[in-house]
């Protein structure tokens, strides 16, 4: 059982591990890995964020796009973004999913998205509910890998104590015969 013991408290360590705090210091946008959600809403997410920030006492990825005019202005009242990639490119136009009333600071000022001009740029930081650090995902992965090991271990150590052709039922019904006859012994010692 010992070494049992010891397989969970390896485990636990390495939960431990999973629990550390993340700065923007300590990450680039190549230190993370956008979810399902951030590609989405913008296919090249990755190839986008240019730097990670703290900002408002948390850490986010940084987006830079330009608002531009739709292609086709039958189109409808749209907003249309080209985000700035990391690599000096441009992306292509981009179909913004913000409502018209979104909100965006320019010069500290709250401003609506739908009131922004063609060829503003602005700058969209976006939060750790849409990335993960790659620490993280490998940590947790190595994880599962740890526990699906111990958990074979510990399978195998108990098929290995258990006994293979007989259970404890013939035990049970020897030591159950044992007390019938010791309490009939000492009923017949005890009429006489």
């Amino acid at each position: 059982m010992n070494k049992l013991n010891l397989k969970y408290g390896l485990v636990a360590l390495v939960g431990l591990g999973l629990s550390a705090n993340v700065s923007a210091t300590d990450l680039s946008c190549n230190d993370i890995e956008f979810s399902e959600e951030a590609f989405a809403t913008y296919e090249f997410a990755d190839k986008a964020c240019l730097d990670m920030v703290e900002r408002d006492g948390g850490v986010f990825a940084k987006f830079t796009a330009t608002k531009v005019v739709p292609a086709d202005v039958s189109q409808g009242v749209s907003t249309y973004l080209r985000f700035k990639h990391s690599d000096g490119s441009t992306g292509p136009r981009h179909k913004s999913q913000l409502p018209r009333n979104y909100l965006v600071m320019l010069d500290n000022q709250p401003v609506r998205m739908a009131d922004i001009n063609p060829g503003q740029e602005v700058n969209i930081y976006v939060g750790p509910e849409y990335w993960v650090p790659i620490a993280v995902v490998e940590e947790m992965v190595e994880e599962a890998v740890v526990e699906e090991v111990v958990e074979e271990m510990v399978e195998e150590e108990l098929a290995a104590e258990l006994p293979t052709t007989a259970g404890p039922l013939p035990w049970l019904a020897l030591f159950g015969s044992l007390f019938l006859i010791l309490g009939g012994a000492l009923r017949l010692s005890r009429k006489q």
